[in-house]
């Protein structure tokens, strides 16, 4: 039976979802009774009540937090099995039957409809039951959208009377004797308390509400605001590696024009020049010259091959590509390059870690090439095993050297090509990459790759 109601001012922000529907999931979030756990037990310490978050419908989400006695009791024999009584019998044959929805109603004097009347007439609502019992609740509302309510009570606004009491203790199969015991036990609470009670319990429910949805709000900007970044660099790094295939294409098409293109035509002068001597001994003379260019048009050819993928990367691994590409670098350019890489002879790294790898030493090399001046180099790669298991590559020249630590600082570093390609290929399997120079004192790039394949993530792939 309904005996009070008042409405209340539950202080909604600006910033609440008014007139928008709530999702499903952040309804859920925001009833997770584990979430709700710790404020409403210190709520029931505080007061002495038992506490319990239903929806809605009026349906117990979660466990009801600390159970008072004469409710326990006569809540376990109701719930252990038996078919409960309907209390509502003598309210003659069209009276409905009470809903199963109120968390704390076991004998009602009526069908009690506590959460919806709360949340219909936006305020507290005290329900007795006949046994002598209150309790009340009080409704979740967000924006002007119900969520449920919170019951409490389960206690005696008066002193227990014992026949109706006895009667339920019966009709329940208990023991009515044991019933009175424990209902003699307890205080009553006074009707102004539980008023007061209400309106800490109210404040409560809306403070939580309001906290939860504006953390669920910055959790999604957050998550949000990651996209966006991810998005942003993801474009960032397509636009490099597409600058960086423009580049490539650039060098591929003057290579063919200034080297392949120079001895095709040669090749083909030569031949008509042999076509048109006198004598078979200047022919064979001329074949001879002939042969030459097509020896070192082959090794031009090869040379290319190399550069865009190397066989030997595929067929025997990094160290042995490394140690190909040196031997290149060294003849070509006349920069020594010394490479160790002991741990890499008897086992093979992942292909895209390979692969991440071969490229930035490349780019690396070239670096050095361009800005360094240096007369040598020292590569080195070393796995370590264990816990943190990661691949190193260290690669330190001898060169002219430049304060790093002015040019990470100033505006736009890194956006040259060879540096943030080296960290976003880096960044791609989540490794990192430390540089250190100072002028006069060259310049080494530090890389680390993990090498478990849960830091790997769906961007780790081979170049192709």
């Amino acid at each position: 039976m309904l005996e009070h109601n008042r409405n209340q001012d539950n202080g909604e922000s600006s910033a609440q979802p008014t007139g928008v529907e709530l999702p499903p999931a952040i309804r859920a979030d925001l009833l997770d009774p584990a979430l709700w756990h710790d404020g409403l037990a210190k709520y029931a310490r505080a007061t002495n009540l038992a506490v319990a978050l239903a929806d809605a419908a009026g349906r117990l989400i979660g466990e009801t937090i600390n159970p008072r006695p004469t409710w326990s009791l006569l809540h376990a024999t109701a719930s252990g099995g038996r078919q409960p009584p309907d209390f509502s019998s003598h309210q003659g044959a069209d009276a409905p039957h009470s809903p199963a929805g109120c968390p704390f109603s076991l004998a009602p004097l009526s069908p009690c409809n506590c959460v919806a009347d709360a949340l219909a007439r936006a305020g507290f609502v005290v329900a007795r039951d006949r046994t002598g019992l209150v309790h009340f609740a009080v409704p979740l509302v967000l924006g002007g959208h119900p969520l449920g309510a919170l019951v409490a009570g389960q206690v005696f606004d008066q002193y227990p009377e014992q026949l109706p009491l006895e009667q339920v203790a019966r009709q329940l199969g208990l023991s009515p004797a044991q019933a009175w015991q424990a209902a003699r036990l307890e205080h009553p609470v006074k009707r102004a308390t539980l008023e007061v009670y209400a309106d800490l319990l109210a404040t409560l429910g809306q403070t939580f509400l309001q906290t939860r949805y504006h953390t669920i709000l910055a959790a999604e900007r957050r998550g949000q605001e990651r996209t966006a970044e991810a998005n942003e660099g993801r474009a960032r790094l397509l636009k490099q590696v597409l600058s960086a295939r423009e580049e490539e294409q650039r060098r591929i098409a003057r290579d063919l024009h200034d080297g392949i293109g120079q001895s095709l035509t040669s090749l083909l002068l030569g031949l008509r020049a042999a076509a048109e001597v006198p004598t078979f001994e200047e022919a064979r003379g001329r074949l001879g010259e002939l042969r030459g260019i097509t020896a070192s048009l082959l090794d031009e050819v090869r040379r290319l091959a190399r550069g865009l993928r190397p066989s030997v990367l595929d067929d025997l691994g990094l160290a042995a590509a490394l140690e190909r590409y040196a031997a290149d670098y060294t003849h070509a350019h006349g920069i020594a390059v010394d490479v160790v890489a002991p741990d890499l002879a008897l086992a093979r790294l992942p292909a895209e870690v390979e692969t991440a790898l071969y490229r930035i030493a490349q780019e690396t090399l070239t670096n050095v090439l361009k800005h360094a001046a240096a007369k040598a180099v020292s590569l080195v790669v070393r796995r370590e095993l264990g816990g943190s298991s990661g691949v190193h590559l260290t690669v330190e020249d001898d060169g002219r050297g430049f304060d790093s630590d002015a040019l990470l600082q100033a505006p736009g570093a890194g956006k040259g090509l060879g540096l943030l390609d080296i960290r976003e290929r880096a960044a791609l399997l989540n490794g990192s990459v430390t540089l250190e120079s100072r002028p006069g004192s060259g310049t080494t790039v530090h890389v680390c790759i993990p090498l478990r394949e849960e830091n790997h993530d769906e961007d780790s792939r081979p170049d192709r």
